[in-house]
């Protein structure tokens, strides 16, 4: 039995996977991280343990130490199931690797473009089993936080997953709320229109926590996968533990 820790930038993700599949999912936050990991731990036994940690390395030996059991940290220079054509592979998240993981795991070895969509918004494409690079811009979030914090009297909008397609809004609210959601929409379908362009035949997974919201508002056609990230990361780990 393995288990997959993906610690991002504000919560944890942990995952069991049983004869290649999934048997549980769950998020953490760092409230309540070291207490909540090792009861999950204990209740699942299990035997072997990837971690993907984007905080720094002390960060990350804290977490090897809340662990006692035999641990792959993640990295570049793993055994991967593709290969990777990138100038600065060391700079390649490792959410980024685990997405093109599972992304080979679940289709093969065609030209795969995966949408991350989470604090970024991260473009991977992959092509014949060759990880080739991509694109990162921000996420949600973080342009309704801009557009607060980097003018004088813009407020703060929350995102509303339940939002509905407006060309206008008619309160400044409404308008950041349409600006931010109306313009990230057109970006991500702008950007799979310029890969298909020069790859026909692409395939296009979306993932990541604002997956939902992308897959009922893109014009193109998508897969969805929302814990892409967790069984590529599993993949990874099968490949250094086989």
């Amino acid at each position: 039995m393995q288990i997959a820790i993906d610690r991002g930038n504000t919560q944890t993700k942990v995952s069991i996977q049983q004869d290649g599949k999934l048997t549980d999912f769950r998020v953490i936050s760092d409230d309540g991280l070291e207490k909540e990991l090792g009861d999950y731990i204990r209740q699942h036994h299990p035997t072997q343990c990837i971690i993907s940690d984007v905080r720094s390395k002390e960060d990350s030996q804290k977490l090897l130490q809340l662990i006692s059991l035999p641990c792959v940290v993640m990295s570049h220079q793993l055994h991967l199931p593709f290969s990777i054509s990138y100038q600065t592979p060391e700079t390649l998240g490792h959410d980024r690797l685990a997405n093109a993981a599972g992304a080979i795991l679940r289709f093969g070895d065609p030209e795969i473009l995966v949408i991350d969509c989470g604090t970024c918004i991260t473009y991977t494409f992959v092509e014949r089993l060759v990880l080739r690079g991509g694109s990162i811009s921000p996420g949600i979030g973080m342009r309704f936080k801009a557009l607060h914090e980097h003018t004088g009297r813009l407020p703060h909008v929350e995102f509303v997953e339940s939002w509905q397609p407006k060309l206008m809004g008619s309160t400044t609210e409404e308008s950041i709320h349409t600006g931010v959601a109306q313009g990230i929409l057109a970006e991500t379908d702008g950007m799979i229109e310029l890969y298909r362009a020069q790859f026909p035949q692409i395939i296009v997974i979306v993932t990541g926590g604002d997956a939902s919201f992308f897959e009922k508002h893109l014009k193109s056609s998508i897969f969805a996968a929302p814990q892409l990230t967790q069984e590529g990361l599993h993949e990874i780990l099968r490949f250094n533990c086989a």
